[in-house]
């Protein structure tokens, strides 16, 4: 059965929201503050581990990661996150990159490029791992410059983490997961978090699978 406290219900004016549609949804489901505001270290290490199945020392990478370099004595504001260029780039998967000399990133979904997430594969009800790399590749081809070497690792981080908590036991990633997770920042309805833990070590080989491939130029 599920907990009415945690029904999914969309940011209000005033809220805190970041580019990260996994830290968003939690938020919208009052996993983490509804408000998203003065949220601990501790706090996200513990609902990155229980809502997707997180490993520890990843928890703890990305939560130390992300309060340090973008928040205040290990607490932060979702908000915080967008600031730009620190760990938000630009060419995101679902968000519009920064207006010149804006010291933050747009947090809104970019419909136009969840079309193009959405779009990426023929098959109605699928994409496949590759479909999105092939995606990072496109939204790549559009920087004047290219990312930076840490925010190329990121970047590749953020389709490899995609991966691991989307796809399904067939290897492919919902569209309709997609959709929610993505688009209305909710828990996907349906959706059951990975039964393996998401490490360090998967991420890592799954990211450096995805460079293998942009490398290449093109992928099918």
């Amino acid at each position: 059965m599920s907990d009415p406290k945690h029904d999914y219900i969309p940011p209000s004016v005033g809220d805190s929201r970041s580019p990260c549609p996994a830290l968003n949804a939690l938020a919208n489901h009052s996993y983490l503050p509804h408000n998203g505001k003065d949220i601990s270290v501790f706090q996200l290490i513990r609902v990155l581990r229980e809502h997707y199945h997180i490993s520890l020392p990843l928890a703890v990478f990305l939560s130390l990661g992300g309060t340090f370099f973008c928040g205040r004595y290990f607490k932060i504001d979702l908000q915080d996150l967008a600031r730009h260029n620190l760990i938000e780039h630009d060419a995101s998967l679902t968000r519009a990159n920064a207006y010149p000399d804006c010291r933050y990133a747009p947090v809104a979904v970019d419909r136009r490029l969840l079309q193009l997430l959405l779009g990426v594969s023929q098959n109605p009800h699928c994409i496949t791992s590759k479909d999105l790399v092939k995606v990072r590749a496109m939204r790549d081809k559009t920087l004047d410059t290219p990312l930076s070497k840490l925010h190329g690792i990121i970047a590749r981080g953020e389709v490899a983490l995609t991966i691991q908590t989307l796809r399904g036991a067939d290897g492919n990633i919902s569209k309709k997961f997609i959709q929610e997770w993505f688009g209305d920042e909710r828990l996907p309805i349906g959706w059951s978090k990975p039964t393996t833990p998401i490490g360090l070590r998967s991420t890592t080989r799954l990211a450096n699978w995805v460079w293998s491939l942009l490398k290449g130029r093109r992928v099918d």
